[in-house]
C-alpha cells in the first residue's frame, strides 16, 4: 500500500501538470503511454499463446495518437492514418513471416484499436485552446474525476458492504454494491465539477453516473484479458499500480464517450 501511495504522489502530479500544459509535451506523454500499453497488451496475448506483431502494432498505435495531436481533429486525416495502419497490419498478415498466423494479425489489429483509444485523450485535450485552463482541460477533468470518483467509492463501498458479485467469472472481488457506490461517487464528482465546464449540476451528475457505468465496462474488459492470460497485472511500470493498461483501463472507453458528448451534444470545438 505504501508503494502504491508513493507512486501516486509522484505520478499523479506529473500527469496532471502535463495535462494542464497540453500541446506537444502532453502529446509525447500520451504517445509514450500508447507504446507501453500496446507492449502490455502484446504481453497478455503472448501469455495466451498468441504472437501479435509488437513493433508494427506499437508503431501503428503511436501513429494514431500522434495523428490525433498533429492533424486537424475534425477532418478525415486522423481516420486516414487509422486506415493506413489497418492496411499495414492486414498486409503483414497476408505476407506474414513464419509462425505468424491470421489470428495473430487480427489480435494485433484489435490491440491497436483498443490501446489507440488513448488518442481520444489527446483529442479531448485539444478542445478549446489545447493548453492551460480551457474547455479541453475542463472536459478532461470531468472524464478523470468521475472515473476516479467511481473507482474510489466503488472500492470502499465494495469492501464494506459488498455481498453480491457483479461479474464472478471475470472479477470476483467486484460487487453490485460497489458498482452502485461507484455510480454515486462519479455522480457526486460530476455534480461538483459540472459548473466548471460549465454544465448544470444535474447534467454533471447524470454524465458522471454514465461515466461510472462505462468505466466499469472498461475495467471488466481488461480484467477479462488478464484472467484469460493468467496474470495479475498487465505491466510493472507503476509500482503498486501495475502497468499503463492497469491504470487507464477504466478510462479507455470513457475518453471517447466524453469527447463525443462534448463535441456532438454540446458543440465544443
Amino acid at each position: 500500500m505504501l508503494v502504491r501511495i508513493l507512486t501516486g504522489l509522484v505520478g499523479i502530479p506529473v500527469f496532471l501538470g502535463l495535462l494542464y500544459v497540453g500541446q506537444w509535451p502532453f502529446l509525447v506523454l500520451v504517445a509514450g503511454m500508447g507504446l507501453i500499453a500496446f507492449y502490455e497488451y502484446a504481453r497478455l496475448m503472448r501469455a495466451m499463446g498468441h504472437r501479435p506483431a509488437l513493433p508494427l502494432g506499437g508503431a501503428a498505435t503511436a501513429a494514431i495518437v500522434l495523428a490525433a495531436g498533429l492533424l486537424p481533429p475534425h477532418g478525415a486525416h486522423a481516420g486516414a492514418v487509422a486506415a493506413l495502419a489497418t492496411l499495414a497490419i492486414l498486409a503483414w498478415t497476408v505476407f506474414r513471416p513464419e509462425g505468424f498466423s491470421a489470428m495473430d494479425g487480427l489480435l494485433t489489429l484489435a490491440g491497436v484499436f483498443y490501446v489507440g483509444l488513448l488518442s481520444y485523450l489527446v483529442l479531448l485535450r485539444r478542445l478549446g485552446g489545447g493548453a492551460g485552463w480551457d474547455a479541453g482541460l475542463m472536459w478532461a477533468g470531468m472524464a478523470f474525476l468521475c472515473t476516479w470518483g467511481a473507482d474510489t467509492l466503488a472500492y470502499f463501498v465494495g469492501i464494506t458492504w459488498g455481498r453480491h458479485q457483479l461479474a464472478p467469472k471475470i472479477s470476483p472481488q467486484k460487487s453490485v454494491e460497489g458498482l452502485l457506490g461507484g455510480i454515486a461517487g462519479a455522480a457526486l464528482a460530476g455534480l461538483l465539477w459540472g459548473p466548471a465546464i460549465p454544465l448544470p449540476r444535474w447534467q454533471g451528475a447524470a454524465l458522471g453516473a454514465a461515466i461510472a457505468l462505462i468505466a466499469t465496462v472498461g475495467d471488466l474488459a481488461e480484467s477479462a484479458l488478464k484472467r484469460t492470460a493468467g496474470v495479475k497485472d498487465a505491466g510493472r511500470l507503476l509500482p503498486g499500480h501495475g502497468g499503463v493498461l492497469d491504470r487507464f483501463d477504466s478510462s479507455l472507453f470513457v475518453l471517447p464517450f466524453v469527447y463525443y458528448i462534448a463535441t456532438l451534444l454540446y458543440g465544443v470545438s
